[in-house]
């Protein structure tokens, strides 16, 4: 219900209600009108933070960001893949003559 239209509707209800319950209903109206002022101060500050974070524009500004670094990221990946095979093949080279390695270390004398 908008704030308004709430005000009306317990305005109205005041005017009908015994004389008992009209400091209660009263308190009710302002504790009403309290929470309303609360959550209308933080939907402004929502707003501003949202502004401040770049608003609604901020999406696609991070998506063409996005886009630009993946640009600049491509080409890396085709420099990379050469150097991975030289350093897979020679771990292979590695491999084979660990096995030697490892006898010469055996057959020397300590």
């Amino acid at each position: 219900m908008k704030p308004p239209l709430l005000s009306c509707c317990l305005a109205l209800c005041l005017a009908s209600v015994s004389c008992e319950r009209h400091v209660e209903l009263k308190r009710e109206i302002a504790a009403l009108d309290a929470a309303i002022k609360r959550d209308e101060a933080a939907i402004g500050q929502y707003e501003k933070d949202i502004a401040a974070l770049g608003g609604s524009e901020a999406l696609s500004r991070i998506v063409e960001q996005a886009q630009i670094k993946d640009e600049q990221l491509r080409p890396l990946a085709f420099v990379n893949a050469p150097r991975e095979r030289r350093l897979k093949s020679i771990e292979t080279e590695f491999a084979k003559l660990k096995p030697a390695a490892e006898a010469f270390k055996a057959a020397q004398p300590k």
